[in-house]
C-alpha cells in the first residue's frame, strides 16, 4: 500500500489567500456603499465609513481577560445543554464496534480498527461542533440573554472570539477524552500477529522519469489498456527503465542505520500467465550521475503485488556494495560504499526494470520510496487527530460567524454545505482541470452541453452541430460561467481534505507536516481572521435587542 506523494506551495498558497481577502473586502466595502446609499440616501455613505472605521478600532483593542471570562460562559451554557452527551455515543460504538470488525480485512487485520475509531471520531464530532455552534447564539438571542451581555461593556469583537474558543474548548476536549479511549480500544482489539502493522513509516519520495524499451527518454511508459493512467508500464527484459531521483535526503539519519530501505508498491500486467505461483520480478540499479558510476544489485526481488504487508515490499541496501562493471567472464568483482560512491551529496537516483521477458511492472510516483526512520503509531495517530482538532476549529469559527446574522435552521444548513462543498470541490475542479482540451475548452462541455449530448446522442468528442446558430454561443457562454462561479466558490471555501489525515494513520504511515499538518493550520487560521471580522460586522449591524 503506497499513499500518493502530498504537495503544498506555501507561497503560492499565501499569495492566493492574499488575493481573495482583498477582492472579497473589496466587493463587500462595494455592497456596502451601495445598500448605504440606497438606506440612508446621501448620509448613508458617511455612516457606512464610520461603521467600518470604528470596527476596526474596536478589532484592534480586545480584551483578553472579557474574551476569557466570554469563553468560560459558553462553555457553561454548552454543558448545561447536555452537550458531552456525545462522548456517550463513542462508549457504544467502541463496545460493540469489535462484533463487526473482527475478519473485514484478514491480510490487514490493523486497518479497519484503526479506520473506525478515526471515522466514528471524523463524523460525530463534526456533527458535534456545528450543531453547538450554529444553535447557541441564536437560541441566546432568541432568550434575550444575549442583550444582557452586549450592554455591558465588551465589545462584540470579543463576543464572537469567546463563542468560538469557548465552543472550540467543549469540542476538544471531548476529542482528546476520545482519542484516548479510542487509542486503548485499538491496541486491544488488534489481533496480537497484527502488532507489527502499528507503525508511522516515513516515506521520501523522488521525481519519477521512463526509458523506452531502446533507452531512451520518455515522459511516460507505456499504457497497457487501463482506462485509469495513475500508472505507466515498462517492458520486461528490453532497456526500459523507471527512473526515481530522490533529493535534500537526510544523509546523516541513513548513514546512522548503515542501510538504505526501498519500499515499493509495483504492479504486475501479464501477457501470458505462466507459472501463476512466481510473481514478476524487478532489478535495482544505483546510479551516480556526476561520475557514471551504475551499481546494478545481483539479486531480482519480486513485486508483491497481492500483499498488504509492507516488510514484504522492502528491500535493504547495504553500506558495502559488490557488483562487476564488466560483462567479461573472468572479471573481478568490485567494491562501492553506498554513501561515500553512489550518493550524489544528498540525492540518490535508482532505475527498475522487469527482468521476465513479455511482462510488465506498472510504476507510479508513489510506487517506490526510500523508508527513513520509522516511527511509533502513536506519532501518527496524535497527528491525525491534531488534524481532526483543526477541522473542529474551522467547523466551529464557521458556525458561529453564520449565526450572528442567521437563524439556527439556516445557519446549520449553510456550515454543512461548506464542509460539504470544502471535501468534494477541490477533487471535482482538479478533475475538470484534467478534462480540458487543447483549445481550453472543458471535454464534453458543461452542465447545458452535457444536457444536450445526452439528450441526443451525442459522444464527448463529437463537436456540437452548426445548425444550432445562436444557441451553441448562448450554451457555451453560460457553462463557462458556471464554471467560473465554482473557480470563485473554491476560493472561498476551505480545503477540508487537509484534515482528514486518517488514511496515513490507517495504513502505516506518518501523517507529512509540508503534506497535512502545515496546510490545515494555515487553513484554519487564514479563515477564522476573516470570519471573525465577519461575524462582529453581522452583531455590530444587528438589533439583538429585538431579536
Amino acid at each position: 500500500m503506497s499513499i500518493e506523494p502530498s504537495t503544498f506551495n506555501l507561497s503560492a498558497a499565501l499569495q492566493h489567500w492574499l488575493i481573495a481577502v482583498l477582492a472579497c473586502t473589496a466587493i463587500a466595502i462595494a455592497l456596502g456603499f451601495v445598500f448605504s446609499l440606497i438606506a440612508g440616501g446621501l448620509s448613508g455613505p458617511r455612516t457606512f465609513w464610520k461603521s467600518i472605521r470604528g470596527g476596526l478600532s474596536d478589532i484592534s483593542q480586545i480584551s483578553v481577560q472579557r474574551v476569557g471570562a466570554l469563553a468560560s460562559l459558553t462553555m457553561k451554557e454548552a454543558i448545561s445543554r447536555k452537550a458531552l452527551m456525545i462522548g456517550g455515543l463513542f462508549v457504544l460504538l467502541f463496545m460493540f464496534g469489535g462484533w463487526f470488525l473482527g475478519s473485514s480485512d484478514q491480510e490487514k487485520p490493523a486497518l479497519p480498527y484503526i479506520t473506525f475509531v478515526m471515522s466514528a471520531m471524523y463524523f460525530l464530532l463534526c456533527l458535534m461542533a456545528l450543531l453547538i455552534s450554529c444553535w447557541g447564539l441564536p437560541a441566546d438571542i432568541k432568550a434575550k440573554s444575549m442583550h444582557t451581555i452586549v450592554t455591558k461593556p465588551v465589545r462584540r469583537s470579543e463576543i464572537v472570539i469567546g463563542r468560538i474558543l469557548g465552543y472550540s474548548a467543549i469540542v476538544l476536549s471531548i476529542l482528546s477524552v476520545t482519542a484516548i479511549f479510542g487509542y486503548v480500544w485499538i491496541l486491544r482489539q488488534v489481533p496480537k500477529e497484527s502488532e507489527a502493522q502499528m507503525v508511522a513509516r516515513v516515506p521520501a519520495y523522488g521525481d519519477l522519469g521512463f526509458l523506452d524499451r531502446n533507452g531512451e527518454a520518455a515522459e511516460a511508459g507505456i499504457n497497457v489498456g487501463y482506462t485509469w493512467e495513475y500508472r505507466s508500464y515498462i517492458e520486461g527484459l528490453t532497456k526500459a527503465r523507471a527512473i526515481w531521483t530522490f533529493e535534500n535526503l537526510n544523509v546523516d539519519e541513513l548513514k546512522g542505520s548503515d542501510h538504505v530501505r526501498f519500499e515499493q508498491s509495483f504492479e504486475a500486467f501479464r501477457t501470458y500467465k505462466g507459472d501463476i505461483e512466481e510473481e514478476i520480478r524487478y532489478q535495482i540499479t544505483l546510479v551516480n550521475p556526476s561520475t557514471d558510476l551504475r551499481v546494478t544489485l545481483p539479486d531480482t526481488y519480486p513485486v508483491h503485488e497481492f500483499s498488504d504487508d509492507p516488510e514484504l515490499s522492502v528491500v535493504r541496501i547495504p553500506e558495502k556494495l559488490e557488483y562487476i562493471d564488466s560483462y567479461e567472464r573472468d572479471a573481478k568483482p568490485k567494491q562501492a560504499s553506498l554513501f561515500n560512491d553512489i550518493f550524489d551529496g544528498n540525492s540518490l537516483t535508482v532505475e527498475i526494470a522487469c527482468v521476465d521477458d513479455q511482462q510488465y511492472i506498472g510504476c507510479a510516483e508513489g510506487d517506490l520510496f526510500i523508508r527513513m526512520k520509522d516511527r511509533s503509531f502513536l506519532t501518527s495517530y496524535v497527528k491525525a487527530n491534531v488534524g481532526l482538532a483543526l477541522m473542529l476549529i474551522l467547523v466551529v469559527a464557521f458556525g458561529t460567524t453564520s449565526s450572528c446574522f442567521l437563524k439556527g435552521p439556516v445557519s446549520t444548513f449553510l456550515t454543512g454545505t461548506v464542509i460539504i462543498l470544502g471535501n468534494s470541490i477541490y477533487t471535482f475542479i482538479a478533475e475538470t482541470e484534467k478534462s480540458r482540451t487543447d483549445d481550453g475548452g472543458i471535454l464534453g462541455g458543461g452542465v447545458l452541453e452535457s444536457v444536450y449530448r445526452l439528450v441526443f446522442k451525442m459522444n464527448q468528442t463529437t463537436e456540437l452541430p452548426d445548425n444550432l446558430g445562436f444557441g451553441k454561443n448562448i450554451i457555451e457562454f453560460l457553462d463557462e460561467n458556471v464554471f467560473n462561479v465554482l473557480f470563485f466558490v473554491k476560493s472561498v471555501i476551505p480545503n477540508f481534505s487537509y484534515f482528514n489525515t486518517s488514511r496515513y494513520a490507517a495504513n502505516g504511515f506518518d501523517v507529512p507536516w509540508t503534506g497535512a499538518l502545515l496546510p490545515s493550520i494555515l487553513t484554519t487560521i487564514g479563515f477564522i481572521i476573516p470570519l471573525i471580522i465577519i461575524g462582529y460586522f453581522s452583531l455590530q449591524f444587528r438589533e439583538l435587542e429585538h431579536k
